[in-house]
């Protein structure tokens, strides 16, 4: 896993251990001479040794220490740096990777994600793997720090430098029960903040439901029970991590406690090397220190990472399916005795449909809520394939059709219109590039809104606030038609697209269905009827089947549903 999450990167680590390598010896050396020229000049001497064979003038000594630790400090420098490019590139690689799986992943896994939870991964759990990388070039530093302090202290003194590796594995295999234990919690953890991450985002968008009900509390009592469990796992989790570096101390100073009892037993005489073995070793603990903190918190850490993993492999595993066909034109489209059930263990949400959309055609669909309206509008544009079935464009399988040939001669307009924080314009364009601003003022006048968009202050440059929420529900409405209209496309799928307005928007969005029909083939999914005056076919779909498929006048003697719809209507 850890391996795993430096691929790319490895050379770049390989110089780092390199440069951490070097670092390490050249302080265990200044160690070695600094405790020699200290004992040197206790005893009146002017001569530092023998260190390792070699008898130095304390000038020189003093000379080699500075020149030592004056290295160090400047390749702890290109250490530092290394270290944070290569943190900076992994984390800025995963969150890359999860972006764009979930962003050319199909519709329904997109659809199927909990509120929040991309949100969530993008931030809190590549802020792990930020994490995960700094404490691998810790521990890469420690790690080898620690062998190139244990090196020198071999070579200086074996036999104790020996009994402290010694008690360093004993210490290491004392408190592995210790990281696993931290592993299983941290796995918990992560658990944890995806859940709740998804129901404070899922909450947060009830806002105006839980002040009109009364239920603030209730919300509040719950954020607050999900808010108790994380923080109780959190500090578990913490609790376990902060306790093996004191514990690790606590041991490493008994082992070395039980070293010098040791070399005492066997009467050590030469004071120089003990005493330089003695820094080495203490210094050799700090490292030891760093080296399991760090490994705490990678521990803590792998589940978030092996989460952030899986879930971009499971987007990877549903990118949208994408053809190469290009047919010579976008109408017909049929659909083919078309059935679709979202999962296996689910009733099919629709069963047998078939219709036809003409070039220039509009079609009205309606039929009960539940019935499958949306989602036969979801397969109309290629967002969901049939379980069974097939769906042509000019008599070709619509799964075999290049996506973005289709995206560009087709277009949506929800029920809901969702806009983006930013200008009119932007909004508009929806970061498709050569759309220009002749392009928009069409656009905007076919939807029946460039007036109101002339009235801003500063028109279509005019910043729209959070969500476009400076607008009226008409007015977003229209704008999300101008967004579909600015394309030209050749196929306008509309889902319930006055369903939530008042009359005056209405009638706005009327006046540009009529201004369309006849040149843009239209699908319009209505509740209310009076939307579809202008349709020259109606289909009636009930419970995932079609009842009906004939023009206005020929349905009302056709379908039940039809003209008991009519009739609530108020139409004659």
């Amino acid at each position: 896993m850890l391996w795993a999450l430096t691929e790319g990167h490895r050379q770049r680590i390989f110089v780092l251990g390199i440069v951490t390598l070097l670092g390490a010896l050249l302080e265990a050396g200044f160690l070695v001479l600094l405790t020699a020229t200290l004992l040197g000049l206790a005893n009146g001497e002017t001569d530092v040794g023998p260190v390792l064979n070699v008898t130095l003038p304390i000038t020189v000594a003093l000379a080699l220490a500075a020149g030592a630790v004056t290295v160090r400090l400047l390749l702890s420098v290109v250490g530092v740096r290394m270290s944070a490019i290569l943190t900076s590139e992994v984390s800025m690689a995963r969150r890359r990777r999860l972006a764009r799986s979930f962003l050319h992943a199909d519709w329904a896994t997109q659809q199927a994600e909990p509120s929040g939870r991309l949100q969530e991964l993008l931030t809190s759990f590549v802020s792990r793997v930020t994490l995960a990388v700094l404490a691998i070039t810790q521990a890469l530093t420690a790690l080898l720090s620690l062998l190139a302090f244990l090196g020198t202290g071999v070579l200086v003194e074996p036999l104790a430098t020996l009994a402290m590796i010694v008690a360093l594995t004993v210490l290491a295999l004392v408190l592995a029960p210790v990281r696993r234990r931290i592993r299983t919690r941290a796995a918990e953890w992560a658990r944890m903040n995806l859940e709740f991450a998804s129901t404070v985002s899922e909450l947060s968008s009830l806002g105006q439901e839980m002040q009109t009900f009364g239920v603030r509390e209730r919300v509040v009592d719950r954020v607050d029970a999900l808010t108790v469990r994380n923080a109780e796992e959190q500090r578990v989790v913490q609790t376990l991590n902060g306790v093996l570096t004191p514990l690790y101390t606590f041991l490493a100073y008994i082992a070395v406690i039980g070293g010098l009892l040791a070399l005492s037993s066997i009467g050590v005489s030469d004071v120089a090397a003990v005493g330089a073995v003695m820094l080495l070793l203490l210094r050799s603990l700090s490292y030891g220190q760093q080296l399991l903190a760090v490994s705490g918190q990678l521990t803590t850490s792998i589940p978030f990472i092996e989460g952030l993993d899986k879930t971009a492999a499971r987007y990877e595993a549903a990118a949208a399916p994408d053809g190469e066909a290009r047919p010579d034109r976008t109408a017909p489209v049929e659909v083919d005795r078309v059935s679709f059930a979202y999962t296996t263990d689910r009733a099919s949400a629709l069963t047998d449909v078939s219709l036809r959309i003409g070039v220039g055609e509009t079609v009205g669909v309606i039929g009960p809520s539940g019935s499958g309206k949306s989602t036969l509008a979801q397969l109309v544009l290629g967002l969901r394939e049939p379980t069974t079935g097939v769906v042509r464009v000019a008599g070709v399988d619509l799964r075999t059709v290049d996506r973005d040939w289709w995206t560009q001669r087709v277009s949506f307009v929800p029920q809901d219109a969702l806009l983006l924080t930013g200008t009119v314009a932007e909004n508009i364009r929806f970061f498709r590039d050569g759309i220009d601003d002749d392009a928009l003022r069409r656009a905007a006048r076919k939807a029946n809104i460039l007036a109101d968009i002339e009235a801003l202050p500063q028109g279509f440059d005019t910043h729209l606030g959070e969500r476009g929420g400076t607008l009226s529900g008409g007015q977003r409405q229209r704008l999300s038609i101008a967004r579909a209209l600015v394309g030209s496309p050749d196929l306008l799928v509309l889902d319930e697209p006055t369903s939530a307005l008042d009359g005056h928007s209405e009638v706005l969005i009327r006046d540009t269905l009529a201004t369309l029909h006849g040149d843009v083939a239209m699908v319009v999914i209505a509740h209310r009827m009076s939307t579809l005056d202008l349709c020259d076919r109606i289909v009636v779909i009930e419970h995932g089947r079609v009842t009906a498929d004939d023009e206005p006048q020929a349905l009302r003697e056709r379908s039940g549903f039809y003209r008991r719809a009519l009739a609530m209507a108020g139409i004659a």
